[in-house]
């Protein structure tokens, strides 16, 4: 709220000073135009915090790239609610202990409650004083016998001097010993008052100035309309008394004797007597009245200018004719798996999957993996911030399950499962709506007919296959699932993803997801710019650093960050001081880039190891995402021989890593831990796909087949962050990881047709694999915007080979160059990224 009101006072400072300065500018002196002028851009002011971003002028632009690495998965898009900066640490590192977490105070709450707080004292006031003065209006006694003024005239004692409330007219009962004159001079001043409606206008600036007593300009307003009333009723009275200085005495004679209510019109204000009586003497001529016609073509002068000020600038690009995929048509494929949907906070959602006996888990934001179960009925799931362990005979039996996770129980409620029971025909408009899925991300439902279609921010509208109540389903291994309230109302829904995991969004309104949408497009302008440049953003570096050394505290600056990431970081705390701890102090720093989605990239060498941070600062100033990656230290690692296996023990107190493998086989592979004692822990890495996790420096990783023999051991270190696991590579040079020397076949081509696809803003994604048409979707409209600010390709050249047997090329453009890297295999894109990696 506080937000919104600042925004729309602002806004209005801004018409005010348009109008203010069309004013002078035309040197206009006549008060008739310069009040018709200000009660419009009174009304705008009333009207600016519902109004604001209705009138929207959308700009089509041509877009660009941005890239996913495929050394690195995605690192520029926002996941809803990825524990990024936790890092599980190799046993044995020692933990320094905990400081305790400094007093966060919500300085929106407070702000909220001081805001609140004064408006109502002044909302009172005013209420008060129309309540007394209403009720000493009521007791005057009208006057009967004048006919002068079309007014209720009435004599109240408790007034010392006339002054006017709504349409009534209150005398002293001193008025009828008055010399005609000066009854005249009143009654032509408060019928002037009366006629112009001052007191209904004054009253309006009134409750804006108690809404918005935050801005100087609503005191001012209120201030302006009251002189600009007073002027007027002046003309028309010395109009009316054909005497200056009579009058102007008349001014003086009330100003010593009326004390007005707050609510009241006094003919004469001790504050602004001396001002008008210099104004009344000083003028050379009265001014003259506006006739309604010219007060309307005023009033429509301004009404552009109004309109400006409301509104917002959008970009969109134009709507592709995407592939059957995309096209909006309905998927023949229906959602096949037995899922259980568990929430875990606002936004992390944890997920396991039946299939045939196996089992399997999914974190938002991370991989779906096959769970170990031990002796004893519990199951364990790899997240990358540390194992997630629960009863598994438990998640048949309750609806809540306990997960245990870094030493902590949460509890976690299941919010939906499918298959979801069949449903009865039943109208689709309660879905429609707008839901947030992310900080930067609105999901919107829409209906077509007897379907329905969905549209996330930056991405092409799918239609969607009914698969149960509430359930539906969407090119075949993607889901949505509305969730209702106790009212049995549509609130929340939910979105799985086999890639990215489930997301939490609850329903918003139409303001909140249009200023969602207009945030993402705001970034989405700046981006392209950023990435050509490559230039750090202002405070990005020491924002790094502080965060680091506060980590290592343990009492991170929450004040400083998004309300999404601070959630992430408090969630996290107590890994990630451990994980900072081990790595020591900070030794150097240095800029890397800026990521195709906006992110600052930084190196940061440590005592004990390196890092790679992505920060991506929003526009007012706070850390909005960062994306932590370790890179371990020195030690280069390497691959050992299956036949050594019994040998290689896991070793403790070494630098933290994170390391990645694709599975190019085609087959699932199984990747296990060898713990210091030899023992096994299993994942399973399905084909075309990645799997990453953030280990120690010479902690073995041992890479088996379905049937659990060994195929190779990776041992992390500087040379084996990244592993390609394919045929052609398995047990070759032991001691280091297999590269190739040449490009790929078709690997120039089939990136051209990417580049040109993405630029059209129609990827070929029949030709990806289900993991790279994922995140090129995600990454579209960045992408596009890079791609149209660096106009049309003109050479692409080769430039080597990378760990994960991705071609490096280097795309010249019309107004610059950009890296690209690519996989390919049976001519279909396996990996992808565009961008500063490292």
């Amino acid at each position: 709220m506080i937000a919104t009101l600042a925004e729309a006072a602002l806004r209005s400072l801004v018409l005010g000073g348009v109008v203010w300065f069309g004013l002078n500018l035309f040197r206009v002196r006549n008060p008739h135009v310069h009040m018709t002028a200000w009660v419009v851009v009174l009304l705008a002011s009333l009207a600016m915090p519902f109004v604001m971003h209705w009138p929207t002028l959308t700009i089509t632009r041509l877009p660009l790239p941005v890239v996913v690495p495929n050394d690195f998965l995605p690192a520029d898009i926002s996941m809803p609610e990825t524990p990024q900066p936790a890092l599980p640490v190799a046993p044995g590192i020692a933990i320094a202990p905990q400081a305790r977490s400094g007093l966060s105070i919500n300085w929106w709450l407070i702000a909220t409650i001081i805001y609140a707080g004064i408006a109502g004292l002044l909302l009172l006031r005013l209420a008060i004083g129309l309540c007394l003065t209403w009720r000493l209006a009521r007791a005057a006694k009208p006057m009967n016998g004048l006919q002068m003024i079309a007014a209720d005239v009435r004599v109240s004692r408790d007034v010392g001097g006339p002054v006017t409330f709504g349409s009534t007219i209150l005398v002293p009962p001193q008025f009828a010993g008055w010399d005609a004159k000066k009854r005249l001079a009143v009654l032509a001043h408060e019928g002037a008052h009366v006629a112009n409606r001052d007191f209904y206008v004054l009253l309006l600036a009134s409750l804006n100035r108690a809404v918005f007593w935050f801005s100087p300009f609503s005191w001012w307003q209120l201030a302006r309309l009251a002189e600009l009333a007073e002027i007027i009723s002046d003309a028309e009275a010395i109009e009316v008394i054909d005497d200056r200085l009579s009058y102007a005495e008349i001014l003086l004679d009330f100003a010593s004797t009326v004390k007005p209510r707050p609510v009241e019109l006094a003919m004469a204000r001790a504050s602004t007597v001396r001002a008008r009586v210099e104004r009344i003497i000083a003028a050379a001529a009265m001014p003259v009245a506006v006739s309604w016609r010219k007060r309307l073509w005023i009033a429509a002068a301004i009404v552009p200018v109004v309109i400006v000020s409301a509104g917002m600038i959008a970009y969109r690009t134009p709507d592709a004719a995407p592939a059957a995929a995309d096209a909006g048509e309905v998927p023949a494929q229906h959602y096949r798996p037995f899922v259980n949907f568990y929430a875990m906070g606002p936004a992390s959602v944890f997920a396991i999957f039946r299939e045939g006996d196996e089992v399997y888990g999914q974190l938002t934001g991370q991989r779906r993996l096959r769970l170990t179960v031990g002796n004893d009925g519990t199951a364990t799931y790899a997240a990358s911030s540390g194992e997630i362990t629960f009863a598994l005979d438990a998640e048949r039996r309750s609806s809540e399950l306990t997960l245990r996770m870094n030493g902590r129980d949460i509890r976690a409620v299941r919010v939906a499962e499918m298959p979801a029971a069949v449903a009865e025909p039943v109208s689709l408009d309660p879905y429609v709506g707008w839901y947030r899925i992310a900080p930067n991300r609105v999901l919107t439902v829409r209906r077509d007919g007897d379907r329905l279609s969905l549209r996330e921010t930056g991405q092409d509208a799918t239609q969607v296959l009914p698969e149960g109540t509430d359930a539906f389903s969407f090119r075949g291994d993607h889901l949505v699932i509305f969730l209702r309230d106790e009212q049995a109302k549509v609130s929340r829904l939910l979105v799985q993803s086999a890639i990215f995991g489930a997301r939490l969004g609850a329903r918003v309104d139409p303001a909140v997801a249009q200023a969602v949408e207009a945030d993402f497009a705001r970034r989405l302008a700046k981006v392209s710019d950023r990435f050509r440049e490559q230039v750090p953003a202002a405070g990005s570096k020491e924002m790094v650093l502080a965060g680091i050394e506060d980590l290592r505290r343990g009492t991170p600056d929450y004040d400083r960050m998004s309300a999404s990431l601070a959630a992430k970081v408090h969630r996290y705390l107590a890994e990630m001081q451990t994980t900072f701890v081990a790595l020591g102090a900070v030794e150097s720093i240095f800029f890397r880039g800026v990521g195709p989605g906006g992110y600052d990239i930084y190196g940061v060498k440590f005592a004990n190891g390196s890092a790679e941070f992505r920060l991506m600062i929003e526009p007012d100033g706070k850390a909005g995402d960062v994306f932590f990656r370790a890179d371990g230290n020195d030690e280069i690692g390497g691959m050992v021989s299956c036949a050594e296996e019994a040998s290689v023990r896991g070793r403790a107190g070494t630098s933290p890593i994170r390391i990645m493998l694709y599975n190019e086989l085609a087959d699932d592979i199984q990747v296990f831990n060898l713990d210091a004692d030899g023992n096994r822990k299993a994942q399973i890495v399905r084909p075309n796909m990645t799997w990453f996790t953030t280990t120690t420096v010479n902690n073995p990783w041992m890479i088996a087949d379905k049937s659990g023999r060994c195929l190779e051991i990776v041992m992390p270190g500087r040379q084996t962050r990244f592993h390609n696991v394919e045929a052609s590579a398995i047990g070759a040079r032991p001691g280091r990881a297999a590269r190739r020397a040449v490009p790929i076949a078709n690997g120039e081509e089939m990136l051209r047709r990417y580049i040109e696809g993405v630029g059209r803003g129609q990827p070929d994604y029949a030709h990806m694999t289900s993991e790279v048409a994922d995140i090129t979707r995600q990454q579209l409209p960045f992408d596009q915007a890079i791609l149209a600010r660096l106009g049309a390709l003109r050479a692409v050249s080769f430039r080597g080979v990378t760990a994960l047997d991705s071609d490096i090329y280097i795309a010249q453009f019309a107004n610059g160059s950009a890296e690209w890297r690519i996989g390919v295999r049976n001519d279909t894109i396996t990996k992808i990224a565009l961008g500063p990696n490292f």
